[in-house]
């Protein structure tokens, strides 16, 4: 197989224990995400979000009970800190370069003392910023910003366009005692995200439902089905209610929007329902019509997947120019140390353009990665 290079879209780093304890111990006391050596009699290494309890063996890939798997888990850990590692770690899976999202901040983003989270934010803004020094072409960083103040969130916005940050994550949907992100109160944040051309991504976790790996106890993962089908239709949920049919999207139509790690497969039947919501549900309802065409507003969104198997489903509604593979390293999903072969088999079919466009030239597009290889090919060993 030729090896081409590729870029992720998305891919996580695991925050250092003591990045938030160190920082903000003093000021927010017990209530600092940090990591634990026990939870429920469970003894095992856990992160404390500030809200839940996460099992760290259950959310790193390599958790089975071998030697290889033990030795990938600590290579994935030392990469997620060490931006040299982390560079070696590229070289060796074949990847140009990737975008890098937070671990326990997505999930921190839950909690419910505001000022933590915001704290929280600023403290990682500025540490994946200096992580990412060690080369700042391969390693693209996006920021965490909370939603709860909108001044806060312009001036921290600011802040991280200022250090480079490639892009932000926010909630991906408005807490339920906050207004909804169609409120015109949130209007100023799309407005400078606009004008500035950064991405905005909606990512699993950041939301309102829980996630299924910080349930415990027998009763409790009774509902890990359900909230893992719910946690994966929170985003193109909220992006359908707030951002397209609540009016955003119309108001800032240059506004760029990522849906990260939902996947693709559930793309036709969304498009459908859209497209069946505008023409027939809405009217009979007398629901307030769309400004535009549906395709219309899909082009102004952008889709990761990881591993997906049907994503030539998902390129007859919405292209390949919006569509942008992922790793997920380092987590259980993770494609690493095999992102080629998995890049070939959901891509290798499709056609070599649309297969160079959603592993590696979106992204690089969209995020504004400069510095490519004069030739993707990667040169023999």
């Amino acid at each position: 197989m030729e090896r081409n290079w590729i870029i992720s879209s998305d891919s996580h780093l695991l925050e250092p224990e003591d990045l938030f304890e160190k920082a903000l111990g003093a000021r927010h006391g017990d209530l600092v995400p940090r990591y634990v050596d026990e939870h429920l009699g469970n003894r095992a290494k856990h992160y404390f979000t500030g809200l839940e309890y996460i099992c760290v063996d259950e959310i790193v890939e390599g958790d089975e009970m071998s030697e290889d798997a033990a030795a990938l888990q600590r290579e994935l850990i030392d990469a997620s800190s060490d931006s040299a590692k982390r560079v070696e770690c590229l070289d060796k899976d074949g990847v140009w370069a990737e975008v890098l999202n937070s671990t326990w901040m997505l999930y921190t983003m839950r909690a419910k003392n505001d000022a933590l989270v915001q704290d929280c934010c600023q403290v990682y803004n500025d540490w994946v910023h200096e992580l990412a020094s060690h080369d700042r072409q391969r390693l693209k960083v996006t920021a965490m910003i909370h939603m709860a103040d909108v001044g806060w969130a312009i001036g921290e916005l600011e802040r991280v366009a200022k250090l480079g940050h490639c892009g932000v994550l926010i909630n991906c949907d408005a807490r339920p005692e906050w207004t909804p992100y169609r409120d015109a109160r949130y209007d100023p944040f799309w407005a400078r995200l606009e004008e500035m051309g950064m991405p905005l991504m909606l990512h699993i976790i950041t939301g309102n439902v829980q996630d299924p790996y910080t349930l415990f106890g027998e009763e409790e993962r009774k509902r890990i089905v359900r909230l893992t089908l719910d946690i994966f239709a929170e985003g193109p949920t909220a992006l359908a209610n707030e951002f397209m049919f609540g009016g955003v999207m119309d108001r800032f139509p240059n506004l760029k929007l990522v849906l990260g790690e939902y996947e693709v497969s559930w793309l036709p039947n969304f498009v459908f329902r859209m497209h069946q919501f505008k023409n027939d549900l809405g009217p009979s309802m007398h629901y307030e019509p769309l400004q535009h065409e549906i395709d219309w507003y899909f082009d102004r969104i952008w889709h990761g997947f990881v591993d997906d198997p049907h994503v030539r489903m998902a390129t007859e509604v919405v292209g390949d120019k919006k569509i942008m593979w992922g790793s997920d390293f380092p987590h259980a999903r993770c494609t690493y140390p095999n992102s080629q072969q998995v890049v070939e088999d959901t891509l290798g079919g499709i056609g070599a353009q649309a297969k160079a466009n959603m592993s590696f030239y979106n992204a690089a597009e969209l995020y504004g990665i400069d510095g490519l290889p004069e030739r993707r090919a990667i040169a023999a060993e």
